[in-house]
């Protein structure tokens, strides 16, 4: 596991320190020799900065990177293999491969580089497709007692049989495209590429 900064939280200390001190943007710049847009870059999180360039800046307030830095964070790419596959739980009960993922993703998303985006599309694709199974299994139940009972009242052991495979041919689809999806998506985040769940209801923000 390796330790990243965390720009976001690096900027707002700066700005924060910058504001108590009474300097302006260009001031600072100035009086640390860097350039205007590498403060205003700093302050916004919009890129990583060098370390030497985070110790002029914070030089002036005197404060040491291990002052101003947030080391909280971490790469961890296992876990987040461990977290997406987790997902697989979908194949046991469809309400597990909400609950697992959910509760890894809570325990570390704030600890772990990364943790944040995937599980929050994870979860999102996760409730997404247990809504589908449960209502889709659910409807076409439904639809066959009504129609097969109600209706004609053809409960034949051929009939039966047809919507047993039925059923079992949604349930079949649903699970194969949910662990394709995850085990697609494992391959991408070993490769260090985002992840792509889709479609999904972004139900979690």
């Amino acid at each position: 596991m390796n330790k990243k900064m965390d720009s976001k939280a690096l900027g707002v200390k700066l700005k924060t320190l910058r504001l108590k001190n009474g300097f302006s943007q260009d001031q600072l710049a100035e009086s640390a020799g860097v350039s205007l847009r590498t403060v205003q870059r700093m302050e916004n999180a919009e890129a990583t900065p060098r370390m030497d360039t985070v110790k002029r800046i914070f030089q002036i307030f005197g404060k040491s990177p291990d002052e101003v830095l947030d080391w909280t964070q971490t790469e961890d790419k296992g876990y987040l293999l461990g977290m997406n596959l987790s997902g697989l739980a979908f194949l046991l009960i469809p309400f597990l491969g909400v609950v697992v993922p959910l509760v890894i993703w809570i325990s570390r998303k704030d600890k772990i580089v990364g943790v944040s985006e995937l599980g929050r599309c994870l979860v999102n694709f996760q409730i997404t497709w247990a809504a589908i199974y449960y209502l889709g299994v659910n409807l076409y139940s439904w639809s066959y007692n009504y129609l097969s009972i109600a209706g004609n009242g053809d409960i034949s052991p051929s009939n039966v049989m047809a919507f047993a495979w039925t059923r079992m041919g949604i349930i079949l689809t649903i699970y194969i495209f949910v662990s394709s999806q995850i085990i697609w998506n494992t391959y991408r985040i070993n490769k260090g590429l985002n992840n792509k769940y889709f479609p999904k209801i972004n139900f979690l923000r």
